[in-house]
């Protein structure tokens, strides 16, 4: 992992690279350090943390450089963390209290920062209620776990999309933010939480940074606490998409500077904290491992099952290894209860793993694939392996199942594509959204969207663009076939004969409206029977879903075309 330059200050030791940690069935990451005064990361939730994930690391190693024991975690829940035995804003809380205990017994210090991201900010500022805490850092809090939810509820609806424009199914009950779905505890106590009318908690000295939600900063002032306060320039670059996430630079100086103000004088040298215990649950036994600059969950099974072959998750774009919506850390859980062993592994420039040379994503990047077969080497025992990703971990379960012979099984879905030209500009091929023609038609039924496109709401010069470049590419398809009717090895439909002559198999997946379908349609036939004989199966559409397939019915489904394809490899 890289770390940025160590402070001055504290010159004589080199920083020690983050290791992963355990407490209390959670997992986290702590960077040592060797200042005595500690810092606890208490990050924000669900689609909002996914954006941030790789700045927050980057700001924890940044910290931890700069002399300061620093911790990171997951929440009970979230990530790769284990279950709470109940979901609600006190288990939150607590679980920041034991990231507390942790720093102080583990890491050796006496002076501990809480710094807070949105909602774990109010959470931060929570569990500061009981003193304790020396310096606290807000960073764009909440002052209402109902302004929370109210804002995701909004942003849930730019978010939420199906391939075609409509809403995500939404179910009031259980509302779905970006792939998060909150458990109704949690939601119902989030409902509960105004810090207006909570006691100031007893904090010496307070940053908030961002709004000041409900005359906050006044507040803490009044409880005896001296508070600096000042703006969050980028926190919706920050936050947005973690595809295109920006670390808040200057945010982050100011936190590191805050972190700085009155330490004491290092002492001794870093403490490294006790190894990490896997985090365990009902039939599953989690540990972290690293190869090379990866990092990886293995999710071992209580009562394996010989028959079965070990699965490969792989990214979905910037999703870390625990998935959107914590989707893979569930599913690779519930197959472990069924006696599968799996490996979620972040490439390099995701998650945990180290930064690629570029400093760019590894989505479509023909070097990842060497990362991937790497994990294919801890999950192999002679017998193969089943690989399964959506959107660009597609792209690569189907060239690991093509160029791979352990590979028996790929299970991909919504693939955008099945060979990449490296001279495209990946941040323009993806702005349509992933939509198909179909989809684009099915829009422009909808009611209202011709109102859209009178207000100028609706781009349609762009959705234009996209249709003449896909029917370019269509006609260029076509007059391949003509020239050369009978497809080349290195065609798609050449590759997909080849893998199965040894007999491996590739299932195709997808959200109906999916730009990918038409891929399909281009490379192995203009007909659901031509398609289903040069595979072997037929494609399986899963319709009222989003890309990410979200939804409750999708994930199940998913689960169940997982078990099925490895039972018949």
């Amino acid at each position: 992992m890289t770390l940025a330059t160590p402070d001055k200050a504290f010159a004589g030791a080199a920083p020690v690279s983050a290791v992963p940690v355990s407490f209390e069935n959670m997992l986290g990451w702590y960077g040592a350090g060797l200042s005595r005064r500690g810092i606890v990361l208490c990050g924000t939730l669900g689609y909002e943390q996914i954006s941030a994930g790789r700045g927050w690391r980057h700001l924890a190693a940044d910290l931890s450089a700069a002399g300061f024991p620093t911790l990171r975690f997951d929440y009970p829940g979230e990530g790769d963390s284990g279950e709470p035995n109940q979901s609600n804003v006190e288990t939150m809380v607590r679980a920041i209290k034991s990231a507390v205990r942790f720093l102080r017994v583990q890491g050796g210090v006496d002076e501990v920062v809480l710094v807070g991201l949105r909602v774990g900010a109010t959470l931060a500022l929570l569990s500061a209620e009981e003193g304790g805490i020396d310096r606290l850092v807000l960073l764009a809090p909440f002052a209402s776990g109902r302004a929370y939810l109210r804002e995701m509820n909004i942003r849930a609806k730019t978010i939420d999309q199906l391939p075609d424009g409509r809403p995500f199914p939404q179910d009031p009950a259980s509302p779905v933010f970006g792939g998060f779905r909150p458990a109704a505890g949690l939601l119902a106590s989030l409902g509960q939480v105004d810090l207006a009318k909570l006691p100031p908690a007893p904090v010496p000295d307070v940053l908030i940074l961002g709004a000041d939600p409900a005359g906050l900063a006044g507040r803490l002032r009044a409880g005896g606490s001296h508070v600096t306060t000042g703006p969050f320039p980028g926190l919706a670059p920050f936050l947005s998409n973690a595809l295109i996430s920006e670390a808040p630079t200057e945010v982050f100086a100011q936190v590191i500077a805050f972190a700085k103000q009155g330490a004491a004088a290092p002492l001794g040298a870093p403490r490294l904290p006790a190894p990490a215990t896997p985090i365990t649950g009902p039939g599953f036994t989690e540990t972290v491992i690293r190869f090379g600059e990866n990092v990886g969950i293995v999710c071992a099974p209580e009562v394996p099952d010989p028959d079965k072959l070990p699965v490969l998750f792989l990214n979905s774009g910037v999703n870390p290894r625990s998935g959107y919506g914590r989707q893979t850390t569930e599913l690779a859980r519930s197959l472990a209860a069924l006696g599968l062993k799996s490996l979620r592994m972040d490439l390099r420039g995701v998650g945990d793993s180290g930064d690629r040379p570029d400093g760019k994503p590894p989505l479509y990047s023909a070097d990842a694939l060497d990362e991937a077969r790497a994990g294919i080497d801890r999950l192999d025992e002679g017998r193969g392996v089943v690989v399964t990703g959506n959107c660009s971990g597609a792209y690569f379960g189907f060239h690991l199942l093509c160029a791979d012979p352990r590979v028996r099984t790929a299970v991909i879905s919504n693939l955008y594509c099945f060979d990449w030209d490296p001279n495209t500009d990946l941040s323009a091929a993806l702005k349509p959204s992933f939509r198909s023609p179909a989809a684009y038609a099915s829009m422009l039924r909808q009611k209202g969207v011709w109102q859209r496109v009178l207000r100028g709401e609706v781009k349609v010069g762009a959705i234009a663009s996209r249709l003449i470049s896909i029917g370019l590419g269509r006609i260029g398809q076509m007059a391949a076939k003509v020239l050369h009717p009978f497809p080349s090895a290195t065609s798609v439909a050449g590759r997909c004969a080849a893998f199965r002559k040894r007999g491996a198999k590739l299932v195709l997946i997808f959200s109906e409206g999916e730009a990918g379908i038409g891929e399909v349609a281009m490379h192995l036939g203009r007909s659901p029977a031509r398609i289903a004989k040069r595979l072997g199966h037929p494609v399986i559409l899963l319709p009222d879903t989003d890309h990410n397939m979200s939804t409750e019915g999708a994930q199940e489904r998913m689960r169940q075309i997982i078990i099925d394809a490895i039972s018949s490899t």
